[in-house]
């Protein structure tokens, strides 16, 4: 069955944005992890922004649907909005993330002083 151009076209670029957004915030995880924080909230940033590309395309498909308009079912409209929900999912994630090991740093931080006033008595 041949899928319609511009439908494809736009189903790849909700595939390239969802996809792109799931990995600068897995980059955003991978930065946090290693305690670079303005580069993890750089990457988190620029995971939002294509989250947010993808929602726009996402809202378009939703209101072309409401209006009752024919969406062609396929397996890469299935694999586009999958990819788009785990992106979701991952940034939500990631800032939960960001968030846990900036405390668990400051905390370990915050032991590491108390271990040297110690060892100086």
């Amino acid at each position: 069955m041949a899928m319609d151009n511009e439908w494809e076209q736009t189903l790849f670029q909700l595939i390239l944005h969802g996809g792109s957004a799931r990995s600068y915030a897995k980059e955003a995880a991978d930065f946090a992890e290693q305690g670079k924080w303005d580069d993890a909230e750089a990457a988190l940033q620029q995971a939002n922004e294509e989250q947010t590309q993808a929602h726009k395309i996402n809202t378009t498909i939703i209101t072309k649907a409401a209006r009752g308009e024919a969406i062609e079912f396929s397996v890469l409209l299935v694999h586009a909005l999958d990819l788009l929900m785990l992106a979701w999912a991952e940034i939500d994630n990631t800032e939960q993330y960001i968030r846990m090991t900036r405390r668990i740093s400051a905390l370990e931080s915050e032991v590491k002083e108390c271990h040297e006033q110690i060892s100086k008595k």
